[in-house]
């Protein structure tokens, strides 16, 4: 019995390894310019000393006390999956932990990288943030995320959801959405974030509320992390 498998099979056998190499080739460039852009990322963040006063002059809203001595600021689209997760599972957690306590604030950059959805909805939750409701606002949001650009926050859909916020003056908050009020705003926390060099979202900066002790958190990880870095933060003097 004739075991060769002949030239075609041995073709392919070569071409099967040669773009088993490619691809692990490929795989490894494209781990390492994630790497690259993550050690940017590290470096724009700790050399911009963002301290809470100066986040302030760029119009972010505020979750927690102004006097409390650590802050995180989170960079983040309200089209984005894994800012979705973090929102509904991880910020409630750090929210009672640390925000409630005193010991934490929490910022929020527009960082909208998704399409159309994610300007209009970043639009509108400043118009919230007006009422002192950002807040209730992002929980909404967040809880009622469509498939990407689908017209999920459309604007009649924003002021359906604004329907949603006890107390909201929804006439003042409909007028708001309507002019655009906001639209310059929502570019210039986009240049912020990409001056920073952030990749992606979500991601998280977690400091003194002073700018210092800079640490770089980028993903959706899980609240031990984020408990990790706060403690480490609230142990420094």
């Amino acid at each position: 019995m004739n075991t060769d498998l002949g030239p075609n099979i041995r073709k392919i056998t070569l071409l099967t390894i040669f773009a088993t190499i490619g691809l692990v080739v490929s795989g490894a460039a494209l781990l390492q310019s994630y790497n690259l852009s993550q050690v940017a990322a590290q470096q724009a963040v700790s050399n911009a000393q963002l301290s809470l006063s100066m986040l302030r002059q760029k119009e972010v809203p505020l979750l927690g006390s102004p006097s409390a001595h650590i802050t995180i600021i989170e960079f983040a689209d309200f089209q984005c999956p894994f800012c979705a997760r973090f929102a509904k599972d991880i910020q409630p957690q750090i929210n009672q932990t640390y925000i409630q306590t005193g010991k934490v604030n929490m910022a929020y950059v527009h960082f909208t990288k998704f399409g159309p959805d994610s300007v209009t909805a970043a639009m509108a939750a400043p118009c919230a943030n007006d009422q002192g409701k950002f807040w209730n606002f992002y929980n909404i949001l967040f809880k009622n995320q469509g498939a990407e650009n689908s017209g999920w926050a459309s604007k009649d859909n924003l002021k359906k959801f604004a329907l949603q916020i006890p107390g909201l003056d929804t006439q003042k908050f409909n007028t708001c959405l309507d002019s655009g009020k906001y639209a310059s705003l929502v570019q210039n926390h986009l240049a912020f974030g990409t001056s920073l060099k952030v990749p992606e979202t979500p991601a998280f900066i977690i400091e003194k509320s002073d700018g210092s002790n800079v640490d770089y958190l980028p993903g959706a990880y899980p609240f031990t992390a984020f408990q990790a870095l706060i403690d480490k933060l609230l142990s420094i003097q």
